[in-house]
C-alpha cells in the first residue's frame, strides 16, 4: 500500500472539508493551526511520489527532519507502514512515534482522530506479529520434543 498516505489526505479532506471539527484539546504556546491541511496533504503527496522513485532514501530523508524536530515528517512515517516488509519503520516504531507527538500536542487537533484509528490499527498488528512470534516459539519447542522423544524411541 505505496499509496496510503495520499488515500489517509483524499479521504480526511472529503471528510472534514464540508464540516465543523471541534478541537479534542487545546493546543500549547501559541501553536499555529493552519486553516486547511493542504499543506499537510502536499507533504504526504511528495513523500509518496519521492518513495515511489526511491523507497530507502526516502525513508532515511524524512526519518533524518524528523530527528531534527519536524513532526510532519515522524507522522508521515508513522502513516506510511502498511505493510511489514515495506515501510520506512516498523510498527513498533510507529506507535512510539504517533504516541510521544501526541504527548507533546504536536499533532493539529483535527488530525488526531486519524491518529488515533491509526495508532489502534498499528497495535493490534503488534499483537498479531506477536502472536506469530509466539506460535513460531512453540511450534520450533514442539519439533524439539518430537526429536528427543524419536531419539529416546530408537
Amino acid at each position: 500500500m505505496k499509496y496510503s498516505v495520499p488515500i489517509f489526505s483524499t479521504l480526511l479532506v472529503s471528510l472534514t472539508a464540508c464540516q465543523y471539527v471541534p478541537y479534542i484539546h487545546s493546543t500549547e504556546k501559541g501553536q499555529e493551526i493552519p486553516q486547511n491541511l493542504e499543506q499537510l496533504f502536499e507533504y504526504g503527496a511528495n513523500f509518496a511520489s519521492e518513495y515511489k522513485n526511491a523507497a530507502t532514501e526516502t525513508c532515511a530523508s524524512y526519518a533524518k527532519l524528523y530527528q531534527e524536530g519536524d513532526w510532519h515528517s515522524g507522522w508521515i512515517l508513522a502513516l506510511q507502514v502498511t505493510e511489514p516488509n515495506n515501510s520506512c519503520v516498523n510498527s513498533e516504531q510507529a506507535i512510539q512515534i504517533l504516541t510521544t507527538l501526541e504527548k507533546q500536542k504536536k499533532i493539529y487537533p483535527e488530525l488526531l482522530w486519524l491518529t488515533h484509528v491509526h495508532l489502534s490499527w498499528l497495535k493490534g498488528l503488534e499483537k498479531v506479529n506477536q502472536l506469530k512470534q509466539e506460535r513460531q516459539d512453540l511450534v520450533g519447542k514442539i519439533d524439539a520434543l518430537k526429536a528427543i522423544e524419536t531419539s529416546i524411541d530408537e
